[in-house]
């Protein structure tokens, strides 16, 4: 089973970041955990009236299998029942298909937020 769960455990955040994200610091962060064991890594900021999704990565081993897009779209889903707008630190298709529309700085905000079936490039086959 997938999980999420904020983390606070700098540890923790420390060694996924290490793996996922090398030489960077990670933040306010959310791990993903596959039957227990922590495989992802998603850093977020809360930045007024906006929660600004930075990075989300799943660990090698476990790529593959879809864990990223359920990873990202949870988050977003997670995000919007906030009642916080939205935004990524990326310009992407993949976000784009959610609803997100470019900000013009290299980014992009939340719009009408959708979870289209087919998202995952994978499902594009």
């Amino acid at each position: 089973m997938l999980t999420l769960e904020y983390c606070e455990d700098e540890e923790l955040k420390s060694a996924l970041a290490e793996e996922l994200f090398p030489g960077e610091k990670v933040g306010s962060a959310v791990v993903l955990r596959a039957d227990g064991v922590p495989c992802g890594l998603a850093e977020y900021a809360l930045e007024g009236d906006c929660v600004r999704i930075k990075k989300v990565g799943v660990i090698k081993s476990e790529r593959g299998k879809g864990y990223g897009d359920f990873f990202t779209r949870a988050l977003v889903f997670k995000f919007m029942r906030s009642g916080m707008d939205i935004a990524a630190d990326c310009e992407s298709e993949y976000f784009q298909n959610l609803g997100f529309k470019r900000d013009g700085k290299g980014g992009m905000r939340a719009g009408e937020v959708v979870f289209p079936s087919q998202c995952h490039k994978e499902d594009k086959k």
